[in-house]
């Protein structure tokens, strides 16, 4: 009786204990992670959009594939694509490993934005779930804390740039790299393992080859193991000197490769990319970039409008008379105040850590030591907004919880409930549109010339975007048309803002050129020219538009200069000698046609044009000479049917 009895009422309890895949630690990371999917999942049909063209479409490096990896861990990080021109000094980069990643997807699928897409996805579930770990061992199995500070990050609209913009994926990689080094120091210093400080090294590691970002961690690190998990004072020495030595070593390489490749100059930064290099006096420059920081707060706050850009002016040059400096000045200074008064009190809870956290991470986007690429930049919030999400958290579980939260009960109390899932179902939202906005380039410079319409790169952007539509091929004649003139407005409206802005006078000079009123496009390359008159391309650029004009002595003066400035480029040459030919003046022209051949002996134009010439001479046996020679790159080549020097 008594057996069936314990049978009976042991039944329905083996029923309630059924396991779920998201009980314990690892189920809640799985499951936060799943969220983080979801929510980015409407990236994947979009294309490529903003700095994905350099760094995988128009990348040399990228585009050979698995073979170029050797080149890409041994050069700058823009070596591979346009930017860098002819050796010029730039303020250039040195994350290889994102590239890396680039040439293996381009090897296995080629111009694959879909698989570009789909591993930031999966990187960013990957870092939430990391972030989830790392704070729930931080701090003592608080499981409701580490939920609810890594659903914030997972579902927070400021990180769309980072995980919609394929680029971006050496941002994720950082993260992803750094957060795995942290559990491996905490897991070493649990268990004092020698594998897993190793683990954390070489994690570390990867994650500065990833980004810079995480140089930061020199201090992060020790602020964890010698406040937060100072149990064993020795192994916490051990992590942080031997983390500050992996970044030494970091640095080292960083250095010798950008200097090797004379690509290390930090006074390279143009107005245009940060427009504080031209603030009036150091006054101002100060208190803009306090106003850059009070952004940063309200976008954390208020994630409104989402811009991919903020050049110049989209934030207007500010002085101390602006109440919004003086705003973000105390709400900095009492977050500085707050986190050492409360270190000094022996408070080191989750508050405090979020906020040291979130001032150490955003330290070297500051502007305040060494001026960066960028005035402001939503991606620069990524690691930050760990510190933010984490604070938030804390306020809100000591609110409703008060300060208890280490069961899955916890998670799942209706008060908490209350608070996440309208916060959760605002954030998605806004997330989930920010991606359309990704769609591709022209989609996101249209969306968000409309939210900074001050911004004058957008409109460089979104213009040459517009030109690109008018010189596709399947175009018809009125959408054409309707995009060159649109696309000449956007350039207008540019310089309009910075007539100084050189690209733009540059590309509008092109679109002129295209459109042949040459009238404007001498116009603008010459404004372009006095910007820069050392540079050999638009000197070429203003050569090719007298040319078109018939003006060929003007056009060899130009030509002739650029080609002393890049004695390396065959182009300026062959253009003298084309002008020398509608000059009759051959024998010259056969000059320079060899001095091209002689530059770039791939380039089979100038062979041809050589052919052409001494058949215009009537010196056959040299021009079959040079027939045969250009046969090797284009058999079909008939100079009896070759329409000339084009």
């Amino acid at each position: 009786m008594y057996k069936k009895v314990q049978n009976e009422t042991l039944q329905p309890n083996v029923s309630k204990q059924k396991h779920s895949p998201f009980r314990g630690p690892g189920g809640i990371a799985l499951l936060l992670g799943i969220i983080a999917f979801v929510a980015y999942a409407n990236t994947l049909p979009n294309g490529y959009a903003l700095d994905d063209s350099t760094s995988i479409q128009q990348n040399a490096q990228v585009k050979k594939g698995i073979s170029a990896i050797p080149d890409i861990l041994a050069t700058p990080y823009h070596h591979g694509n346009f930017m860098i021109k002819d050796g010029a000094p730039q303020n250039d980069l040195y994350r290889p490993l994102s590239l890396v990643l680039f040439a293996i997807e381009y090897q296995l699928f080629p111009d694959s934005p879909l698989v570009g897409h789909l591993g930031n996805v999966l990187l960013f579930a990957g870092c939430v779930m990391l972030l989830f770990l790392f704070l729930y061992h931080l701090f003592r199995q608080q499981l409701a804390l580490a939920f609810t500070a890594a659903l914030l990050f997972a579902l927070h609209p400021l990180h769309t740039e980072v995980v919609a913009n394929i680029k971006s994926c050496d941002e994720l990689l950082c993260f992803l790299f750094a957060m795995l080094s942290l559990n491996s120091f905490i897991k070493y210093l649990d268990y004092g393992k020698t594998g897993s400080l190793i683990s954390g090294l070489v994690f570390y590691f990867l994650s500065l080859l990833s980004k810079e970002t995480s140089i930061t961690f020199v201090a992060v690190i020790p602020l964890i193991f010698f406040f937060y998990r100072n149990e064993n004072r020795k192994r916490s020495t051990y992590i942080s000197l031997l983390a500050l030595l992996f970044a030494i070593i970091y640095l080292a390489v960083r250095f010798s490769v950008l200097i090797k490749y004379n690509e290390y100059n930090p006074a390279s930064v143009a107005f245009y990319e940060n427009a504080l290099i031209g603030t009036p006096g150091y006054a101002s420059r100060l208190a803009t970039e306090i106003f850059v920081l009070g952004n940063y707060i309200k976008l954390l706050v208020i994630p409104y409008p989402l811009i991919c850009d903020y050049a110049y002016s989209a934030i207007p040059f500010a002085t101390f008379t602006n109440v919004w400096v003086w705003t973000s000045f105390i709400i900095y200074g009492a977050l500085i105040y707050l986190a050492i008064s409360r270190m000094i009190k022996k408070k080191n809870d989750p508050l405090t850590f979020g906020i040291l956290f979130f001032l150490i991470t955003i330290s070297i986007f500051t502007n305040m030591v060494l001026l960066i690429g960028s005035e402001m930049s939503e991606r620069f919030m990524f690691f930050p907004s760990v510190g933010y999400c984490l604070a938030i958290a804390f306020i809100i579980v000591q609110v409703i919880l008060k300060g208890q939260g280490s069961g899955l009960a916890d998670i799942k109390n209706k008060k908490l409930l209350y608070v996440l899932v309208p916060i959760s179902l605002v954030f998605i939202g806004i997330t989930i549109y920010r991606n359309t906005e990704w769609k591709d380039s022209y989609t996101l410079f249209e969306a968000d010339i409309k939210k900074s319409p001050d911004n004058c790169r957008l409109y460089v952007y979104a213009a040459t975007q517009e030109m690109d539509k008018a010189h596709a091929p399947d175009t018809d004649p009125d959408t054409r048309q309707q995009m060159f003139v649109q696309g000449v407005k956007d350039y207008r409206k540019c310089l309009a803002i910075y007539p100084d802005f050189k690209p733009a006078q540059v590309n509008i000079a092109l679109a002129f050129i295209d459109a042949n009123k040459l009238d404007s496009a001498a116009s603008h390359a010459g404004k372009a020219l006095a910007l820069t008159p050392d540079d050999p391309n638009v000197m070429n650029i203003l050569s090719i538009i007298y040319f078109k004009q018939d003006k060929f002595q003007e056009s060899i003066a130009l030509d002739r200069t650029a080609s002393a400035a890049d004695p390396t480029n065959a182009y300026y040459p062959g253009n003298i000698g084309i002008c020398d030919i509608r000059l009759k003046q051959y024998d010259s022209a056969i000059y320079y046609f060899r001095r091209s051949v002689n530059i770039d002996v791939a380039d089979y134009r100038y062979v041809k044009f050589m052919a052409n010439t001494f058949k215009t001479l009537n010196q056959r046996d040299s021009a079959k000479k040079y027939v045969l020679i250009a046969q090797r790159s284009d058999p079909n080549f008939n100079i009896d049917k070759d329409n000339g020097f084009k």
